[in-house]
């Protein structure tokens, strides 16, 4: 077979380097493999300079610096790993830039979302991290920033013509990228699902600290919805877990709790004693706390307009949207008067660890918290107070797409949410699910009553540890790539001098890093078997694989293992607690009675 690499980043090392190590597993596979490269098509702005810290405003000989750096990163992954090259440029006719030009420059503020070429919605494709970068919910672009969208649609216009192109010079069997919602990735994906060649979006796993040591694989449009209606998942989650598997979810929460990773938008655990942050946050001290966390509404909408959100329409559904949910809710809260709800805004809508923006959904936040009633505590992140901190006055999570909903049961908090269309996060069995608003309400209630349970956390440990191990394959032998302790946790000056820092580094550095990285990588056979099992066989997901072997193990020893999890926890990092009505105060007097 065929198989065809669209890798132009090379530069975003914890991806290229991963992605080179899976087409080399199939290269030794019988594989004939070839990658498509950059040589400058993406210089106006490209997600190797986001990833290095420069935005579409910074000047183009920044931009060329990065461009600089990519080129050294690719010829040496090329030249160590003894794949056949294209670059995408030879593909192009002056024409083509040309008409690039003059397509991207004829779309308006107003129809640029219904843009199509080729009966492709182009310019919806281009728009996904353009969207994301300036966290813009729906189609309202800023007429300042419009400029930029453009650029971007020109060179997704030029990646479709190369695409077309290079698909009859190459003739592969299968495409493989990095992440297909990236605009210029999809425009390539596309046209090779148009002539029916399966194409696979690779991505590193979900682990927070060994994300970059993992790779995940869908094929074409598939998405966590399939994967949680395969029976993959559904032996997996009937199967009790060994202490590799345990492991690695514990693992996981400890890199929640230090928020070392860009991908951990809260601040760290501070072990802020329960009862000064009930005090602080103004709640009685017998007072059941539900904790109502938003999710980020930009990354859905981006997600959407790219074509990536499946098809939904016929799934069970109760609110029109967040702000309904949000809005019942406060309702609720008003009939509830000796609950405290802590309604926390999503991070992601102020300026993070990943972008220093302000999200324009948040003046619909604040819009709406105005009718909260009493007994509603605003938890923004300028508070700096960690989820997990909150964690231990919480009584209840309610849940509605946020991943905080799976994290809190993984501590054995109950989780209560209504039925959503658009939910496929984690395995609707985490949840308590309720199928009307009447249905909704009661199982709060209940769940209030019922309280904290280690059952609540076996099954999320399940689903965390099938993503762990069938959903990401493991590359930790020749990739390093946990996130530093050193980088700075919040925004500001610290983190801003990170950057820099990291930006001189990657673009000027000797490639030390890079060189031992080649030197000493390696594969094992079972990881190049699964890969190729599921392309040459059509698969979904790595999970769908046949070649995973499972250790065999008893539910009383993944009891055990969760019980060990929950004294380490009572032992180590919640030991200077004394409040008596806490997290902490419920597990230590469950370890207690056993």
């Amino acid at each position: 077979m065929k198989a065809l690499v669209f890798s132009p980043f090379a530069n975003i090392w914890e991806h290229s380097f991963p992605e080179g190590l899976v087409a080399e597993g199939l290269g030794d596979r019988g594989f004939d493999v070839t990658t498509v490269r950059c040589d400058g098509l993406y210089e106006s702005f490209c997600v190797a300079m986001s990833a290095s810290g420069l935005t579409a405003e910074d000047t183009l000989a920044k931009k060329r610096q990065v461009c600089g750096a990519c080129h050294k990163r690719r010829d040496i992954l090329d030249s160590t790993m003894g794949f056949p090259s294209v670059l995408i440029e030879k593909y192009l006719t002056a024409a083509d830039y040309a008409e690039a030009a003059q397509a991207a420059n004829s779309v308006t503020l107003t129809d640029w979302s219904s843009f199509v070429m080729d009966d492709i919605p182009i310019g919806r494709y281009a728009s996904y991290e353009f969207l994301l970068n300036y966290k813009i919910l729906g189609t309202d672009i800023p007429e300042h920033l419009f400029p930029i969208y453009r650029q971007q649609l020109r060179i997704c216009i030029l990646t479709m013509c190369a695409s077309a192109r290079i698909l009859d010079d190459l003739t592969p069997d299968v495409v493989l990228t990095y992440n297909r919602l990236y605009g210029v990735n999809h425009a390539f994906l596309v046209i090779a699902e148009r002539r029916g060649i399966p194409t696979y979006t690779l991505q590193g796993g979900g682990h927070v600290t060994h994300r970059g040591e993992t790779i995940t694989m869908f094929r074409d449009s598939e998405s966590l919805l399939h994967v949680l209606d395969h029976e993959s998942w559904g032996t997996y989650k009937n199967e009790p877990l060994g202490e590799r598997e345990v492991a690695l979810v514990n693992s996981h929460f400890d890199g929640l709790m230090e928020a070392s990773s860009a991908f951990a938008y809260s601040s760290a655990f501070q072990a802020a004693e329960p009862d000064a942050l009930r005090t602080r946050l103004g709640i009685p001290a017998d007072a059941p706390v539900l904790l109502i966390p938003m999710s980020s509404e930009d990354e859905l909408n981006a997600a959407q307009l790219a074509d990536y959100w499946p098809d939904t329409s016929g799934r069970p559904n109760v609110f029109a949207d967040q702000f309904s949910w949000i809005r019942f809710l406060f309702e609720f809260a008003k009939t509830r008067p000796t609950y405290r709800f802590i309604l926390r805004l999503h991070p992601r809508m102020f300026p993070n660890k990943r972008e220093n923006v302000v999200a324009p959904v948040v003046a619909m936040v604040m819009k709406l918290i105005e009718d909260a009633p009493s007994n509603v505590i605003i938890n923004m992140p300028s508070d700096n107070v960690s989820i997990y901190d909150l964690l231990q006055v919480v009584d209840v999570l309610l849940g509605y797409r946020s991943t905080v909903g799976a994290e809190f049961a993984a501590f054995g908090v109950p989780v209560v949410a209504p039925a959503n269309k658009d939910f496929f996060t984690y395995p609707a069995e985490v949840n308590r699910t309720g199928y009307t608003k009447k249905e909704f309400a009661k199982l709060i209630d209940e769940a209030v009553v019922e309280g904290w349970s280690i059952e609540n956390m076996r099954i999320v440990y399940r689903w965390f540890a099938f993503q762990f191990t069938r959903i990401a394959v493991d590359f930790s032998d020749s990739v390093d790539a946990k996130p530093s302790a050193i980088r700075p946790k919040k925004p500001g000056f610290r983190l801003w001098l990170w950057r820099k820092m990291v930006f001189l580094i990657i673009q000027f550095g000797p490639l030390i890093r890079e060189r031992i990285a080649l030197r000493g990588r390696s594969s094992s056979e079972a990881t190049k078997d699964i890969f190729a099992d599921v392309i040459k066989n059509g698969r979904g997901n790595l999970a769908e694989s046949v070649k995973w072997k499972r250790p065999q193990t008893s539910r009383d020893a993944e009891t055990a293992l969760l019980r060990n999890r929950l004294a380490f926890l009572d032992r180590e990092r919640w030991h200077s607690f004394v409040s008596e009505k806490s997290l902490a105060a419920t597990i230590s007097s469950y370890l207690a009675k056993k």
